[in-house]
């Protein structure tokens, strides 16, 4: 099997200590105005996975990374760290993942609960909808509406928000759910599991 074009960092919570002198300037604005001493934790503990994840790819200190944001807020590192490296956190139930790769790509971590598709439905399409009910057994129909909830987020972030839910779509085919989308990128998907409880998507370009 071949190499994926990405490389998948996970850790949980409990094994991860913050690092405060790793925030740049605007970092610690942004973590000061945290309502809650727990989501002030959580950015702190995200951070600080993120930079020593960017780390081992750029060599260099994490304490030298600092990025720069899209239009729509998502981070990204310029021009000054030379080789192309794009990357994206996802946290969710006490645990982190980052996803880097050399193409756009995003990340997203969900845990597996007992939500109704029909609580879904304003994410759904309503051929994503139809797919969904259609599949009779509990369990896969379960878990084949968290992996589609998950792709959609993962794309939505790989694509830093440009397409509206209206814009694409994913249809059910031989028990895997296939993106349909006008865009000139070839994205593909992975999935994983933490345990029986995470569902990770990865949203990525093959090289």
């Amino acid at each position: 099997m071949s190499k994926k074009p990405y490389d998948l960092y996970t850790t949980a919570e409990d094994s991860l200590k913050g690092d405060i002198n790793l925030l740049d300037g605007d970092e610690r604005k942004r973590y000061k105005r945290f309502l809650t001493d727990q989501k002030k934790e959580e950015f702190l503990m995200g951070r600080t996975f993120l930079k020593h994840c960017l780390s081992k790819h750029l060599n260099i200190p994490p304490k030298q990374i600092s990025f720069s944001y899209s239009k729509n807020g998502k981070p990204y590192l310029s021009s000054i760290y030379g080789a192309s490296v794009f990357f994206n956190l996802s946290h969710s139930n006490g645990y982190f993942v980052v996803g880097i790769s050399n193409k756009e790509l995003g990340v997203d971590m969900e845990p597996i609960t007992k939500l109704d598709e029909k609580k879904l439905k304003w994410f759904l399409s309503p051929q994503e909808l139809k797919e969904v009910q259609s599949i009779t057994d509990e369990n896969q129909r379960k878990m084949s509406l968290f992996k589609l909830f998950t792709m959609k987020e993962a794309f939505i972030k790989a694509t830093d928000k440009s397409f509206v839910l209206s814009d694409f779509s994913f249809w059910y085919v031989d028990n895997e759910w296939k993106l349909q989308v006008e865009d000139t990128h070839s994205w593909k998907f992975d999935t994983k599991m933490i345990g029986n409880e995470i569902t990770i998507a990865i949203c990525y370009q093959e090289d």
